[in-house]
């Protein structure tokens, strides 16, 4: 007894005329060929009922689910009953030509009426089915990149099209960068021409100067490039010497300078810790904790500004590409070290003697590195043992002051499937360099002036004290709850947070103050779609190229690759609006703002490039260009392949993960809780990314505590992780000076942990 289910149903694909028609041999032929029995076909008769139900707008692959399939009749009928069907076209290797493609417009072209049809793009018929697939930009043109080019010179911006041009030479592989070069030098340095009477040679050379110092931050060479090479003199001023170059340049912004005399009692102390640790010169390893609101940042700029002032070289990394476009000068650690990925317990980072990288750290006097919590400890192993073997000083990173910072409540490094145990144990505070770390604890809530209560909630969910006697869960305030009825309930949120939306279009500072957050990424999408429905405009999409090594076979159906989602790649399917709000996947020029994560505005776009303009950070307000490049899914072992997918590195981000959003401040939040968090500090994440509790809703889909007045939901705390760096006891002290119930929440915690163990007031 043999039962397949759910039963798979196979689909015809053949060319026009091309069908198979089976007879006996004792049939006359013309009668065959007037038969109109014969000439019906799955296929031509898929396209017969879009012809006759033109509100239908089904994939072939999809008709099976609505329809079924008369061999008799030779004919589809509608389903009288819900059945689950799987429906699969027969495989067809890309050496079949006409085939293959008319089999690729078959899984993106909905409800097509003849094969014609299928050709049709626009008003224009082309001749061939290829054609048609190029021209809905299902297949990538031999000239793409020129065309990119191309396209990008029509909006007469030089400087970001040098940026384009360096993004193409790092991430595209071009074949021809000399011809690339050749056709795009005369646009490349129209302001430099139109601002000054230099020579041919000195712009030519200031043009390779800037794009070599673009070059440099990825650990690539402009001498490693098919480009006119740079005059000896000025190699000899960039050898060895960009880097230093680039952060000596490096402005230093009067706000700043004067937010030194603002600073508060914890925010001073922890100032004049550091500029003495410097101005010693003896190193050490400093970690601010600062809860959400507590000024992080704004301690950071005061820092960063008053050392450069001084002539200090500060790097300021961060272990986000977020988090690092809010720091003057911000570049990702991994960026910045040349930390190898993925990395192991005994990695070192590609620093070699003699290397720029290496004489910058011999002039640096600190290294700031926020969110650094969130950072496996193999990374900051691997920095520290690098920077001593690359300036020959067994000590500490090096004798570099190194000061981290972050909030130990939030979310932890990622160890794939990793228990709890695992995950504390990939943190920085089991690491052996911990024991060297001085720990400042930044203790006055700015937020707290604005909504004292929503602050001290915040604190709580972040510490795990926020209890309601069942394991985990927690009640959100009533305020905050926007009531779970049906998935009408999502359309509710969106209103909420995005309201009036159409009136704010063109004021990027509203979309700058406003995200949706929710735990998993296929959550975000979901969310993302529904906000682009609403979203006014024409729909521009643009599908990737995917492709899979050495598969000669055709193993891997091209709609297979297609339909793979990842985190870390941009969708196969990307629809965009002009205003709509997108996100950055790749690291692409942090200098500039464009970092893994960064949030833009989609200003134009053409089949090529993406015009854009950096909605945060140090950088907001700037042009750029955005190129497809090829990405890879590397690290994924669930999958038995390496996908490459050649798209636009964005996604939009109307919504975010939890993930995504930490070390943004965003005004208006909406938490959408589909199922519960599921790690260490997501829920306190998502919460405090909000500056008030009035601006800050959650829609809750499943309720944990059903039956009871309110809305409860998980909150996950690892206090293993918090006890080993003394957060509670440090506020319950703080909480000494402001509340009464000190004695109370003292003896709560003071079983767990040693009061000799407190960090500096």
């Amino acid at each position: 007894m043999y039962q397949t289910y759910p039963s798979v149903i196979r689909l015809q694909i053949h060319l026009p005329n091309r069908h198979q028609v089976q007879f006996r041999s004792t049939d006359v032929v013309n009668n065959i060929l007037s038969n109109d029995r014969n000439s019906r076909t799955m296929l031509t008769e898929f396209f017969h009922c879009n012809e006759t139900n033109q509100h239908q707008m089904y994939l072939y692959t999809d008709f099976p689910k609505h329809y079924t399939w008369n061999s008799n009749s030779r004919s589809w009928h509608k389903r009288r009953r819900r059945q689950k069907v799987i429906a699969r076209m027969y495989s067809v290797h890309p050496s079949e030509g006409e085939r293959f493609y008319l089999r690729m417009l078959l899984n993106h072209i909905r409800a097509p009426r003849s094969f014609e049809h299928l050709m049709t793009v626009g008003n224009i018929t082309h001749p061939t089915f290829c054609s048609a697939a190029e021209h809905y930009g299902l297949l990538e043109q031999d000239n793409s990149l020129h065309n990119c080019m191309d396209d990008a010179r029509e909006f007469q911006m030089p400087a970001a099209l040098r940026t384009l041009f360096t993004t193409i030479l790092l991430f595209c592989n071009p074949t021809n960068v000399r011809e690339l070069w050749n056709a795009n030098y005369a646009s490349m340095i129209e302001d430099y021409v139109s601002s000054s009477s230099a020579s041919d040679l000195y712009v030519l050379n200031k043009l390779l100067r800037e794009i070599d110092n673009i070059l440099q931050q990825h650990n690539k060479c402009i001498t490693q490039f098919d480009v006119p090479q740079m005059s000896a003199k000025f190699q000899n001023i960039t050898n060895f010497s960009i880097l230093i170059e680039d952060e000596l340049s490096l402005p230093v912004s009067n706000t700043d300078l004067i937010s030194i005399s603002s600073l508060n009692e914890s925010q001073s102390y922890i100032f004049h810790i550091i500029t003495s640790a410097i101005q010693q010169g003896n190193g050490g390893m400093f970690f601010i904790d600062g809860p959400a609101g507590t000024g992080k940042t704004f301690l950071y700029k005061s820092l960063l500004a008053h050392l450069r002032k001084a002539g200090h070289i500060v790097l300021a990394t961060a272990s986000s590409g977020i988090a690092a476009t809010l720091l003057p000068g911000g570049n990702t650690a991994h960026l910045r070290f040349k930390i190898p990925v993925p990395i192991e317990a005994e990695s070192y980072c590609n620093i070699s003697k003699l290397s720029a990288l290496q004489q910058l750290l011999q002039q640096c006097s600190a290294i700031l590195w926020d969110e650094a919590p969130m950072s496996h400890k193999y990374i900051f192993e691997s920095v520290d043992r690098s920077i001593r073997d690359a300036l020959s000083k067994d000590v500490p990173f090096g004798g570099i002051v190194l000061l981290m910072g972050g909030d130990f409540r939030q979310i932890p490094p990622v160890v794939i499937n990793g228990t709890v145990s695992q995950i504390i144990n990939a943190s920085i505070v089991t690491s052996s360099l911990w024991p060297n770390v001085k720990v400042l604890s930044l203790t006055e809530n700015m937020r707290a002036i604005n909504d004292y209560e929503f602050s001290e909630f915040l604190l709580r969910i972040g510490n795990g004290i926020e209890s309601t006697g069942a394991d985990d869960l927690v009640r959100i305030p009533d305020s905050m709850i926007i009531p779970w009825d049906s998935e009408h309930s999502i359309n509710s949120l969106i209103s909420v947070i995005f309201s009036n939306m159409t009136c704010n279009i063109t004021n990027y500072s509203y979309w700058e103050n406003r995200a949706l957050l929710t735990p998993l990424n296929e959550d975000v999408a979901h969310l993302n779609e529904k906000c682009l429905a609403v979203f006014p405009g024409e729909e521009m999409t643009y599908y990737s190229f995917d492709s899979v090594e050495d598969d000669k076979y055709n193993i891997y159906p091209q709609e297979l690759l297609n339909n793979i989602s990842a985190s870390n790649l941009p969708p196969h399917k990307l629809s965009l609006k002009r205003g709509a709000p997108i996100m950055l996947l790749r690291n692409l020029n942090p200098r500039i703002g464009l970092c893994n994560g960064s949030r833009l505005i989609c200003r134009q776009f053409s089949r090529n490039v993406i015009e854009a303009e950096i909605l945060t950070g140090q950088h907001k307000g700037k042009t750029v260009f955005l190129p497809r490049i090829p990405l890879k899914n590397t690290g994924d072992q669930q999958m038995p392949f390496e996908l490459t997918r050649k798209q636009f590195p964005v996604r939009l981000s109307f919504a975010l993960t939890i993930n995504k959003s930490q070390g943004q401040t965003i005004e208006h939040v909406g938490l959408y809780l589909p199922s519960p968090v599921f790690t260490h500090g997501q829920l306190y994440v998502a919460l405090s990314r909000g500056t008030t509790a009035a601006n800050t809703k959650v829609l809750i889909k499943n309720n944990l505590l059903p039956g009871y007045p309110g809305a409860y939901t998980k909150n996950i705390v690892f206090r293993d992780l918090l006890s080993k760096v003394n957060l509670q006891v440090h506020y319950i002290l703080h909480n000494y000076f402001n509340n009464i119930n000190y004695t109370l929440l003292l003896l709560l915690f003071a079983y767990r942990i040693s009061l000799s163990q407190q960090p500096h007031l």
